[in-house]
């Protein structure tokens, strides 16, 4: 009997793991496509789990429903049948929508695809929870699924991070996701002939590609596709120009001299006797322009290993080839941020900043208070670190004053002098050594040591540097107060600025006017009414407590992969591991620990450690190590906080309706602070937000009964 029992649990064990597994690598796979297809923008993170976790979460009240007998079997042969197509429609959107390579979409459209393209397959892998605890058909059946479902799920992460990034692209891993799920709807209902279904992925897969390359690019076509661990690599080519974009964000377009001429040679000219340079990021064409000049070294520095070969492979001038053979030049790979973190010594006398604009958080860390720090300990004395922001010509708008206004105050409050251009070549450039932006001492130094440009020549100086221009770039970004900081970032804002300003709606200009008191009065009165409705209503306690529990962990795990992005700046490499990590906790909380008699007491403990968790959150965010850490406590507590609400009810049809709210709670956790908190109020604010809205569940518990405080 024994043994019969241990391979009855074996035979439901595997598909839930299994199930665990495939949502996850879906949902990793899922998310990075989104991020691509919106230029890398974040705050789509939060836009693509609350749409995912509604999707999921309607499935789940739906599947309490179904009583069919092969149901659970029936819902992997739908993820099967479905996730191709997903892939599909996700890669389809910028196409369809007939946007140019850079371009951004605006705010109603990514709303309206992600929730388009995500909800059947969603909305599918949401039945499969209560299908789940029916195949499994016992009493502790719920907390057994949620745990093995999160065990496959952190397995998943890890498959994802350390085997399939990089090195499967997602259609090949949606095929093999797809014969996975057929198989496990074979081995359920032990039926072979399911398998036959393996030719409907396979005409699928078939026809794929030969359907993307009929879309339409607006005249344009990419010459190459890469997948990277930390995006997708795109060559648009145009004549004898190839421009490289990452995650849909222009890299940089070679061979373009007149751009590489004037992003070396004017910040070369403004240092008297450049000698060691650093580069981060950018085209390798500009190396030739720098070895003009007689250089100590050069340290060009790149992030993925994918972009620095496909940069190699688009040099097609001899003297960029020879350029990176030069022995003054290092080519090194590393995030860089990390390199000069290391680099303890003052050892450059430029840090040159080619990188896109600062519109998302992976590139704005690299404009922000923090980072110009880490840049003055490596420059020598009278060393200069020179960044280019989006140029425009007659008036600065509102959107791009504030991002460039928000660098040109970051930089004001770590250096002693920062200077700008005229606002036609979007140059910024700071020291703690005054820096003589005098038009004619330019050109006399530029002409003294005789280098020779196409393009490039002193009256551009005189341009530049015109007084008169100087000064109306320097009022326009003094007149922005905002300091760009890891923690709070400018780039969020930005995107909700610009999402306005192209067909935002008036919703977005609205929350653009928010003050920081709206929020606070909003929240309490919404936090007031439901303390209202709940007070000492057990079952209505518990559902609260389960609904803020999955606000507080959704919006914790948001804030903490944003502030991991802020300060690594390869969440897309990573964000496998962060998901898996938590994913773990889960499995730890519902699943290891032992139930408790006292299961409303515990449950109130578990509020307190959440609201501790988020207040002393921040102290983990000076190590990569403690991300971690912190994420696994964070699912150790919100995995048990599933098991014990379950146990304050104790009704087995209970679990499908807590899963749901769960889930509603995670939707308006990614959404509400993705859109709202986030980008007007910062990461900081928001873990203070999460710590109002526990509170107000740890109340309510224990308004149920004060005195249990008290027994043993």
């Amino acid at each position: 009997m024994n043994k019969k029992r241990e391979k009855g649990y074996l035979n439901s064990f595997i598909p839930i793991i299994v199930m665990g597994i495939t949502s996850m690598l879906i949902q990793i796979s899922v998310l990075r496509l989104l991020l691509s297809t919106f230029s890398g923008n974040e705050l789509d993170i939060g836009i693509t789990l609350s749409f995912w976790l509604t999707w999921v979460g309607l499935g789940s009240y739906t599947g309490v429903r179904i009583k069919l007998k092969h149901a659970f079997a029936l819902s992997f042969i739908l993820v099967a049948i479905l996730v191709q197509p997903t892939v599909f429609v996700i890669k389809a959107i910028r196409p369809v929508l007939s946007l140019e390579p850079g371009e951004m979409v605006s705010f109603p459209f990514t709303i309206l695809s992600t929730a388009f393209s995500l909800f059947p397959l969603c909305f599918v892998i949401g039945l499969q929870f209560p299908l789940a605890v029916s195949y499994s058909g016992d009493r502790e059946a719920a907390g057994r699924v949620y745990g093995l479902e999160a065990l496959g799920a952190f397995m998943g992460g890890i498959l994802f991070t350390f085997v399939v990034s990089g090195r499967v692209g997602a259609i090949e891993l949606c095929l093999f996701l797809t014969f996975i799920n057929i198989l496990i709807a074979a081995y359920i209902s032990k039926k072979k002939i399911l398998t036959l279904l393996f030719i409907l992925p396979l005409s699928f897969y078939i026809g794929f590609n030969k359907i993307m390359t009929s879309l339409p690019w607006k005249g344009m076509e990419p010459s190459r596709i890469v997948e990277s661990q930390y995006g997708e690599i795109a060559v648009i080519q145009i004549r004898e120009q190839s421009s490289l974009y990452g995650n849909g964000q222009l890299f940089f377009t070679y061979p373009d001299l007149p751009s590489e001429e004037l992003r070396i040679h004017l910040p070369m000219t403004l240092h008297p006797s450049p000698s060691k340079i650093l580069v981060i990021g950018g085209s390798l064409g500009t190396l030739k322009e720098f070895l003009k000049y007689p250089v100590e070294g050069i340290d060009f520095i790149e992030l993925d290993p994918k972009i620095v070969r496909v940069s190699l492979e688009l040099l097609s001038m001899h003297e960029d080839k020879d350029a990176v053979k030069d022995p003054r030049v290092r080519i090194i790979v590393e995030d860089g941020r990390r390199f000069i973190k290391r680099s303890k010594s003052a050892t450059y006398d430029l840090i040159v900043l080619s990188l896109p604009p600062p519109s998302t958080a992976g590139i704005n860390r690299f404009y922000t208070a923090d980072f110009f720090r880490e840049t003055r300990d490596v420059l020598n004395k009278d060393g200069i670190i020179a960044i280019t922001l989006p140029q425009s010509t007659g008036y600065i708008g509102r959107s791009m004053q504030t991002a460039n206004g928000s660098v040109y105050n970051s930089l004001k409050s770590v250096f002693r002098f920062v200077e700008v251009t005229a606002q036609e070549y979007g140059g910024i450039f700071a020291s703690d050594t005054q820096i003589d932006i005098e038009p004619e001492t330019l050109e006399n130094r530029f002409i003294r040591r005789e280098i020779y440009t196409k393009h490039f020549n002193q009256y551009i100086l005189r341009d530049a540097f015109s007084p008169l221009s100087v000064d109306y770039v320097r009022k326009r970004l003094g007149n922005i107060k905002l300091i760009n900081t890891d923690l709070q970032p400018s780039a969020y804002l930005y995107n909700l600025m610009l999402w306005a300003e192209i067909h935002g709606g008036r919703a977005l200009r609205y929350l653009l006017e928010v003050k920081g008191l709206h929020i606070v009065s909003i929240s309490v009165v919404i936090l007031a009414g439901i303390s209202f409705l709940t007070f000492r209503r057990r079952r209505r306690v518990v559902y609260l407590s389960i609904f803020t529990t999955g606000f507080s962990s959704m919006s914790l795990m948001l804030a903490v992969i944003l502030a991991y992005q802020a300060s690594y700046g390869y969440v897309y490499e990573m964000i496998g591991m962060l998901t898996a990590t938590f994913m773990i906790g889960l499995w730890l909380g519902a699943y290891l620990l032992r139930p408790t008699k006292q299961a409303l007491q515990a449950l109130f403990y578990l509020e307190l450690m959440t609201i501790t968790l988020a207040l002393i959150s921040s102290l983990f965010f000076r190590a990569e190590p403690f991300f971690y850490v912190l994420i696994l406590l964070l699912g150790l507590i919100t995995g048990r906080q599933f098991s014990t609400a379950n146990l304050c009810l104790d009704e087995p049809e209970v679990a499908g309706k807590l899963y749901g709210i769960d889930l509603i709670g995670s939707f308006l956790g990614a959404f509400i602070p993705s859109i709202i908190l986030i980008p007007l109020f910062g990461i900081s604010h928001t873990l203070l937000f999460i710590v109002g809205t526990k509170a107000v569940s740890a109340a309510m518990i224990l308004s149920l009964s004060p005195s249990f405080l008290t027994r043993g």
